[in-house]
């Protein structure tokens, strides 16, 4: 009884805020602690070129070239109602959208992903949908718009898209992840309204790593979620704090081979993980000032180990540089 106890302890002090769903076998790793470093801003509060107004998500262009997105990144710029493009060194490209629900128009643009076909996937939070563009900006199609599991899609948020080209999404008001075809078609819903494992509160983004492991940001549970390519939970971490590896209301997700890479909102900082949900590092605090942050929310990989974030509360977007 005695070394019963005192395995559980020791599981206690190891992973004090990883929680493993029933049946799942934690995986050994080695936890690389990088450096990061502030690179640059690109922005400021307007509604001109290359100016936002509430930014809340990030895409970066990591397939084709200049003129198909290679480095470009894409602006969900929430505010003003449109998505712009711009160079990593702020280069201003062009936008397209403006205020309206009519196919093109955008009413709260919340979510961006660009795919490896080059196409351009928007979440809008008022009008309920997603709609697709190619990489100039030209309308294509609108998906998710319909009812699902007998729901309607409800304030729709983060947005990704995996290898296989299907995509997920956060319908963040009715508490789920919604699956698709590369061709829009419905596949599956996860989850629903819940504190237990696999069930979610106010899910504002989603992100699909290339082995179809699914992260969600748990939002209003103040915790990320992994769930299986099926939509099984594997494990959560994070609970609701300040301190390294706790969370207030996370908005943002990103995840690559090494690192998940979290926007915690409500505490004006980024922190990393492994991809067993181990704490590893953490940047940021509140403030205007370089490396500071008002309410980041979308995050995305770039190019050469840059992290670029969407600043919403500071109008701007912000890059790191994670060495290791």
């Amino acid at each position: 009884m005695n070394f019963l106890i005192s395995l559980i302890l020791l599981f206690m002090v190891i992973s004090p805020s990883v929680t493993y769903a029933m049946g799942v076998v934690p995986a050994t790793e080695e936890v690389i602690v990088p450096t990061i470093e502030f690179v640059g801003s690109i922005g400021l509060p307007g509604t001109g070129d290359g100016q936002f107004y509430y930014p809340r998500d990030v895409s970066v262009g990591l397939a084709g070239d200049l003129e198909t997105g290679l480095g470009s990144i894409f602006v969900a710029d929430t505010g003003n109602n449109r998505v712009q493009r711009v160079q990593g060194d702020g280069t201003y490209l062009y936008q397209f959208g403006r205020f309206g629900t009519a196919q093109g128009k955008f009413n709260s643009p919340v979510g961006i992903t660009v795919d490896f076909n080059l196409r351009i996937y928007v979440t809008e939070k008022d009008n309920d949908r997603v709609q697709l563009f190619d990489i100039r900006g030209n309308f294509l199609s609108e998906i998710a718009t319909g009812e699902y599991n007998y729901r309607t899609i409800n304030g729709p948020a983060g947005i990704d898209v995996d290898t296989w080209g299907n995509v997920y999404l956060a319908d963040s008001g009715n508490d789920r992840i919604l699956k698709f075809s590369d061709v829009g078609r419905f596949q599956e819903a996860y989850g629903g309204f819940g504190w237990g494992s696999g069930f979610f509160d106010n899910p504002m983004d989603v992100a699909v790593d290339k082995h179809r492991y699914i992260y969600v940001a748990d939002t209003q549970n103040h915790r990320i979620q992994k769930l299986d390519y099926d939509g099984q939970p594997l494990f959560s971490f994070g609970s609701m704090g300040k301190e390294p590896g706790q969370f207030y209301h996370p908005q943002g997700i990103e995840v690559d081979d090494r690192f998940i890479y979290v926007s915690d909102t409500g505490n004006d900082r980024i922190q990393l993980f492994s991809k067993q949900g181990k704490f590893v590092a953490a940047f940021g605090k509140s403030g205007s000032r370089r490396g500071e942050f008002n309410g980041p929310v979308g995050i995305a990989k770039g190019q050469d180990n840059r992290l670029i974030i969407a600043d919403s509360g500071n109008h701007r977007i912000q890059e790191l540089l994670i060495n290791y």
